[in-house]
């Protein structure tokens, strides 16, 4: 089944770029027909009556020569609240539970500097060096990057919706065209291009016999792992390797300078741009709406993230807390 999408994908972007310009800002008939026959198969009214929704699911990523496993908590309200908690699940890994997101125009964890790219770090085996300290920040830097986050957080919010209810997050206004039809051996897809003002860009391609979202493209920069010598292509994390008995200070904090020299060498550079498609598989049904139980993502067709959907609950009552602004 994968080759039959990769190959899928090969000549639906070939097709796709073939197709008609995109005239941004134009209103389409077209591009709100096939949405508007997709979202009715998802869950027709169910979805116009959708509020709330959270998402559990295990994740693996595939890090060079490594693979991580965590699993993934995401809570959305609409129209302006959104978390997403990881939490790894690997043995002899130490590493506290990360959450992103946004409630209105603030970010759920405080700003301040330090890693590139929303990098974290992984700590492994019983000694190494500590984190990356953050380096504070001015109010106005603070409020700069702040915004930031909640602009990535939102589209990255959005790539996901895209696929799994054929829109946009509601705070992107985002403007829909239709782009052509793609095809391959296995049938034939629209493809739907998906554009904003702030620089969101996405293309949708929707199944025209199931009427299902089938895969999101969209190009995004390149992300690196970091390690306390080489650095190596990967999937966004700072990774510190930690050796099997402790170390002394002083190669702790050799390692530790390693590392933050190859994050501020990073950010001095700007990151190659690279594409990245996001698949939606095995769809069932949840409180009478279709929702994909199998996400992947790959960077240059490369296979990155698998995401297998455990439990998904549609307007389920959430705590506010959820979503309180820490810091």
């Amino acid at each position: 089944m994968r080759n039959k999408i990769l190959y899928f994908v090969f000549v639906a972007v070939v097709l796709a770029l073939a197709s008609a310009p995109v005239v941004f800002g134009q209103e389409d008939d077209r591009a709100a027909q096939v949405l508007a026959m997709s979202r009715k198969t998802i869950g027709d009214t169910k979805l116009d009556a959708l509020k709330t929704i959270s998402l559990q699911a295990t994740l693996q990523r595939n890090l060079s020569a490594m693979q991580l496993s965590s699993d993934v908590e995401i809570l959305l309200e609409l129209p302006d609240k959104y978390v997403r908690t990881d939490q790894s699940n690997m043995p002899g890994l130490t590493m506290s539970a990360t959450s992103t997101g946004f409630n209105g125009e603030k970010p759920i964890q405080p700003v301040q500097g330090g890693l590139a790219g929303g990098a974290f770090v992984i700590r492994m085996g019983p000694g190494g060096p500590a984190p990356a300290q953050s380096e504070r920040l001015s109010p106005e830097e603070q409020e700069k990057v702040g915004k930031s986050v909640v602009r990535s957080a939102r589209q990255e919010l959005s790539r996901l919706m895209l696929g799994w209810f054929a829109a946009a997050h509601p705070s992107v206004s985002a403007q829909y065209t239709f782009a052509g039809e793609a095809e391959s051996p296995d049938g034939r897809a629209y493809v739907i291009d998906v554009k904003n003002g702030d620089g969101f860009a996405a293309r949708l391609f929707i199944d025209q016999q199931t009427n299902l979202p089938l895969m999101v493209t969209y190009q995004g920069p390149q992300r690196h792992v970091v390690t306390s010598g080489t650095r190596v292509p990967g999937g966004g994390t700072v990774v510190q390797r930690r050796p099997t008995a402790p170390t002394t200070e002083e190669q702790r904090k050799k390692e530790q300078h390693d590392i933050n020299a190859q994050v501020e060498e990073m950010r001095k550079q700007p990151p190659a741009m690279v594409d990245y498609t996001l698949f939606f598989e095995d769809w069932r049904s949840v409180d009478g709406v279709q929702f994909p139980h199998k996400i992947r993502r790959a960077a240059e067709g490369s296979t990155t993230e698998e995401w297998t959907v455990g439990k998904v609950r549609i307007n389920p009552k959430i705590d506010p807390k959820k979503f309180a602004v820490k810091g």
